[in-house]
């Protein structure tokens, strides 16, 4: 076994400097992702595109999870071949596809208007010519 012969200094609580939140901020303030210019990239990153909303969208976003099948469904069940509606989520329905696939395969059309990250937009429809 080697001995060590040489020795780091280690500063006392007297000798480090003081820290406080005001001195942090200071040096934050034009940056920290505020975002004021801390390099990020964030100041020039654009806006997501606002996702407009058609008045007979069915937006289920408002409703409690347990009631928003239950509507997509009724609202689903009333189209007549070549009709369509456009459902507006705060997430993407792909499991309600899945099920819709699952259930009447081939009847049902499915297209992304927007996809998320905060709204997604799906036109649903009946395939036209198709009987129920």
């Amino acid at each position: 076994m080697t001995e060590r012969t040489d020795l780091v200094d280690v500063p006392t609580a007297g000798d480090r400097p003081e820290l406080s939140l005001t001195s942090v901020e200071a040096e934050n303030a034009g940056g920290g992702c505020g975002c004021g210019g801390c390099g990020c990239g964030g100041a020039e990153a654009e806006a997501a595109p606002a996702v407009e909303l058609a008045p007979d969208d069915l937006d289920v976003r408002t409703l409690a999870p347990a009631q928003r099948h239950q509507q997509i469904f009724a609202r689903i069940a009333q189209l007549e071949p070549g009709e369509q509606l456009v459902l507006v989520n705060d997430h993407d329905p792909k499991p309600l596809r899945y099920q819709l696939d699952a259930e009447e395969p081939g009847q049902i059309t499915w297209e992304y208007l927007a996809e998320g990250p905060e709204v997604w937009r799906v036109r649903i429809g009946r395939v036209p010519g198709h009987c129920c």
